[in-house]
C-alpha cells in the first residue's frame, strides 16, 4: 500500500474498534515521515478519543505547524485542551478560529463555555450576546445564556432566557429541566413541577430529572410522589450519594425515620463525611431518642450546605474535653428563639463546673435569661468580654452526654419579673374569677417549618366556646389573615400590642392558668416558666418532641397533642377542647 492507503486503512481500523492497530500503523508512517500532516492529524484524533490528551495536543500542534489555518484542526485542539483543563490555551484556539473568519454560533458558544470556566463572566456574556445578535433564533445560545445567569444567581434573567430557548425549540428536554431549576430557586414550586414534568415526558429515563423533580415534590409536601421519583431515579443511578440523602429526608418527612437512617447510611457509604446527610441523620436519630449518636451527628450542622456562620470562631471551642474551672466561657445562642430558651438551661450546669459564664442571647431574651442564675447575660451585638473558651448552646447536650434519663429539666428555670407580673395582672383583669388561658396559633412565618406548625386563628374557635375561661391571644405578631376573626371574637382578647421583649410575655404567661400553643418560642417560654402548656404538634414534629408520647422530658409542665395525619388540625382541636373541659372541671377542686 502507498502512504495514503495506509492512513485510510488505519482510520478504518480505528472506526472498527481496533485503535491499537491503527496507532501502530500511523506511528510507523511518522517514523519515516515525521511531517506527514494526515498521519499526525489522524493519530491525534485516535489519542483524543482514547483519553490520551497530552499526546493528542502534541500531535495537533505539530500538524498545525504544517497547516496553520486549518479551522477543523484548531477546533479539535481546543476541545482536547478544554477537556484537559487547559482553559487559557483552549480560549486562544477558539480565538484563532474566529480570527480566521470562521464566526459561527457553535464556536462562540464553545468560547463562552471556556470563559465561564475561567470565571470571566462578563466576557462570557458579551460573547453570547455577539452570537445572539447575529443569530437571534439560536436556541442553544439562549439556553447557555440562561445557564450563565443561573450560575450568577440571577434567576429571573435565567428564567427569561430559558423561556426564549424553549419557545424556539420546545423539544429541548434539558431546557425544561433547567427552567424548573430557576423556578425552584424563585420558590415557584408548582410552575417548577410543570417544567420538570415536561422534561421527563421528553426524556423519561434521565435519573437527574427524576431526582430533582422529587426534590420539588418534597417542597410541595407531596412526599409519597417525591418518594416514588427518588426511587425511580435511584434505580437508574444507584451510586448517587446526594439522591440517597434526599431519599432519606423525604422518608423522615413521612415519619419513617428508621428507613430514613438506612438511606442516610447508603449515602454515607458512597460519600463519607457528607455533612448535609450527617446533619439530617442527626434529626432522625434525635427524634427516635438515639441521643448518643444524635448529638455527635448534630455537630455537622455547621458544615452543611446552608449552614449558619458560627460566631466567635476566634475563641477556642470547648466541648467538654478541658477543665474550665477558673476559666471564662462564652455560651452563645444559635438558630431560633425557642432553641435558645430550651438550651440555655445548661448555662447553670456549666457554671457549676467552676467557670465564669457569659451567656449571649437575642436582645429580646436578655432580661428573662438574667433570671436564671448568677452569671452575666449579654445581647448579641454587645461587646463580649474576653473569654478562654466558647460553646454554642446547642452543643451543650453533647458536652453533658444528655440522654433520655438525665435531661436537665427543673420544673422552672425562668422567673417572671414580679413588678411586671403585677402590672400585667391588672391589665388582664383577673377579678371575675375565671380561668385565664393563653392561645398561640402561629409563629415566625420565615421559619422553614412554619407551614406545618402554624394554623389559622379561626381553627381555635371550638376552644373558645367555653364560658368558664377568659382567653388571651398572647403572640406578639398577629397575621393579617387572622385579624378579621380576632375582631369578631370578643371573648378572645389581645392583651396589648406594646409587648417589649420576652420579659413582658413572661409576665403575661405567669398570670395564666394554661397556655395552648403551636410549636413556637412561647411554648418553650411557658415550659421554662413552669406554667402548664399544651403544645399542638404537626404529624411530623421537630426532633425535640420525640415520637408518640404526650409528655416532654424537656418541660415537666408540658402536654403534647399530636396530629394523627399530616395537616389535620381539626382532630387535634377536638381533643384539646375535650381535655380543656376536663381541666376546667378538675382545676377548681384541686386548687
Amino acid at each position: 500500500m502507498n502512504t495514503i492507503n495506509l492512513i485510510q486503512q488505519a482510520y478504518k481500523d480505528f472506526q472498527n474498534g481496533d485503535p491499537a492497530r491503527a496507532e501502530r500503523s500511523l506511528k510507523n508512517i511518522l517514523q519515516n515521515q515525521p511531517a506527514n500532516f494526515d498521519a499526525l492529524h489522524i493519530l491525534g484524533v485516535i489519542y483524543a478519543a482514547t483519553g490520551q490528551r497530552p499526546q493528542a495536543i502534541d500531535l495537533f500542534q505539530k500538524a498545525l505547524t504544517l497547516a496553520p489555518d486549518n479551522v477543523s484542526l484548531h477546533y479539535k485542539l481546543a476541545r482536547v485542551q478544554f477537556e484537559s483543563g487547559e482553559f487559557d490555551a483552549a480560549l486562544r484556539a477558539y480565538e484563532r478560529i474566529l480570527s480566521l473568519g470562521y464566526i459561527k454560533p457553535e464556536i462562540l458558544l464553545a468560547k463562552t463555555v471556556v470563559l465561564i470556566n475561567l470565571q470571566r463572566y462578563q466576557d462570557a456574556s458579551d460573547c453570547l450576546d455577539q452570537a445572539l445578535v447575529q443569530w437571534p433564533d439560536y436556541a442553544e445560545g439562549w439556553a447557555h445564556k440562561g445557564a450563565l445567569w443561573y450560575q450568577l444567581q440571577h434567576y429571573e434573567e435565567a428564567l427569561a432566557c430559558w423561556s426564549k430557548a424553549l419557545a424556539l425549540q420546545p423539544s429541548m428536554a434539558d431546557g425544561w429541566y433547567k427552567k424548573s431549576l430557576a423556578l425552584d430557586k424563585l420558590e415557584r414550586y408548582s410552575d417548577a413541577l410543570a417544567c420538570a414534568d415536561r422534561a421527563i415526558s421528553l426524556t423519561p429515563d434521565n435519573p437527574v430529572y427524576r431526582m430533582d423533580r422529587a426534590v420539588i415534590l418534597h417542597k410541595l409536601g407531596r412526599y409519597a410522589e417525591a418518594l416514588s421519583d427518588h426511587e425511580k431515579g435511584l434505580s437508574l443511578a444507584p451510586d448517587n450519594a446526594e439522591a440517597w440523602g434526599d431519599h432519606g429526608l423525604t422518608l423522615s418527612r413521612m415519619k419513617r425515620h428508621e428507613q430514613a437512617l438506612a438511606s442516610y447510611n447508603r449515602a454515607l457509604d458512597l460519600q463519607s463525611g457528607y455533612a448535609d446527610v450527617l446533619s439530617n441523620q442527626s434529626l432522625s436519630q434525635l427524634v427516635l431518642g438515639q441521643f448518643d449518636a444524635g448529638w455527635q451527628s448534630y455537630e455537622y450542622r455547621w458544615k452543611k450546605g446552608n449552614a449558619d456562620v458560627p460566631r466567635h470562631a476566634e475563641i477556642p471551642l470547648w466541648l467538654g474535653l478541658q477543665s474550665i474551672r477558673g476559666k471564662r466561657i462564652l455560651l452563645w445562642s444559635e438558630q431560633g428563639l425557642g432553641d435558645t430558651i430550651q438550651f440555655c438551661r445548661y448555662a447553670p450546669l456549666v457554671a457549676a463546673l467552676g467557670a465564669e459564664v457569659i451567656l449571649e442571647v437575642d436582645p429580646s431574651l436578655k432580661t428573662i435569661a438574667q433570671t436564671m442564675g448568677e452569671f452575666q447575660v449579654i445581647a448579641i451585638g454587645e461587646n463580649a468580654p474576653l473569654a478562654d473558651y466558647q460553646t454554642p448552646l446547642m452543643s451543650l447536650p453533647l458536652v453533658f452526654k444528655t440522654d433520655l434519663t438525665n435531661i436537665p429539666a427543673p420544673s422552672a428555670y425562668f422567673r417572671a419579673d414580679s413588678r411586671k407580673k403585677s402590672s400585667w395582672r391588672d391589665r388582664q383583669d383577673s377579678s371575675n374569677g375565671k380561668l385565664k388561658i393563653g392561645l398561640v396559633c402561629s409563629g415566625n412565618p420565615s421559619n422553614t417549618n412554619d407551614q406545618r406548625r402554624s394554623m389559622p386563628l379561626q381553627d381555635l374557635a371550638p376552644i373558645l366556646q367555653s364560658k368558664a375561661a377568659d382567653f388571651f391571644l398572647i403572640q406578639k405578631e398577629v397575621r393579617e389573615s387572622d385579624l378579621e376573626f380576632l375582631q369578631r371574637t370578643p371573648n378572645l382578647r389581645l392583651p396589648a400590642t406594646d409587648i417589649d421583649g420576652f420579659d413582658d410575655t413572661a409576665a403575661i404567661i405567669a398570670n395564666l392558668d394554661l397556655v395552648i400553643s403551636v410549636d413556637t418560642s412561647i411554648a418553650h417560654l411557658s415550659g421554662a416558666l413552669g406554667v402548664p402548656v399544651w403544645i399542638l404538634l404537626p404529624w411530623v414534629p421537630e426532633w425535640r418532641w420525640l415520637l408518640d408520647r404526650e409528655d416532654s422530658p424537656w418541660y415537666p409542665s408540658a402536654r403534647l397533642f399530636r396530629q394523627d395525619e399530616a395537616g389535620n388540625w381539626q382532630d387535634v382541636i377536638k381533643r384539646v377542647t375535650e381535655a380543656l373541659n376536663d381541666f376546667i372541671n378538675v382545676l377548681p377542686k384541686t386548687s
